[in-house]
């Protein structure tokens, strides 16, 4: 019978040990995000559904779960539904004083599913971003434009606290 060395032999009970600790991370897939706003710039907006999409994944990636694109091979699936996206102004006039003050809403219903399909949660949140302008002069009308950065904090926020929400117990 051969003796297999000491060093070896650690090693391969250092090896069998980790292998042991090693945990493997979960997988999700987002399935679909729809886009179900009725009125307003962004209904039917399928650039607005992929662009939410994409920043569900990058959350889920920053809580250290693998994306998979097939439900099928996914420990869990998450499909979202955007129903809500508003701006609401508010100006103030006193003199020279103006004040223009928009908020940005966005609300956003999320399913998480495990891999037999079996809701385990569903929850509806509701973000907003508001930004806050002033001047001490007369200044003209405010466009109809959105506010790219309002807009981009309060889907983010939005998404966040969906994602947290869906995956607290996971």
């Amino acid at each position: 019978m051969k003796k297999v060395p000491l060093s070896t032999f650690l090693i391969l009970i250092l090896c069998v040990l980790i292998s042991g600790f090693s945990t493997v991370a979960q997988t999700v897939c987002v399935s679909n995000v729809d886009n179900k706003i009725k009125i307003g710039k962004f209904t039917g907006n399928r650039n607005f559904a992929f662009g939410v999409k994409n920043i569900f994944q990058e959350i889920l990636q920053d809580k250290n779960l693998d994306i998979v694109e097939s439900p099928e091979s996914a420990d869990y699936t998450i499909s979202a539904e955007i129903l809500y996206f508003d701006v609401n102004r508010t100006k103030r006039n006193v003199s020279v004083f103006h004040s223009d003050v928009e908020e940005t809403l966005v609300v956003i219903r999320g399913v998480i599913k495990n891999k037999e399909g079996k809701k385990i949660k569903e929850y509806v949140a509701e973000e907003s971003s508001t930004e806050v302008s002033t001047s001490t002069i007369i200044t003209g009308e405010a466009s109809d434009t959105i506010n790219q950065q309002a807009l981009s904090s309060s889907i983010k926020k939005t998404c966040q606290t969906l994602i947290n929400k869906l995956t607290e117990k996971l």
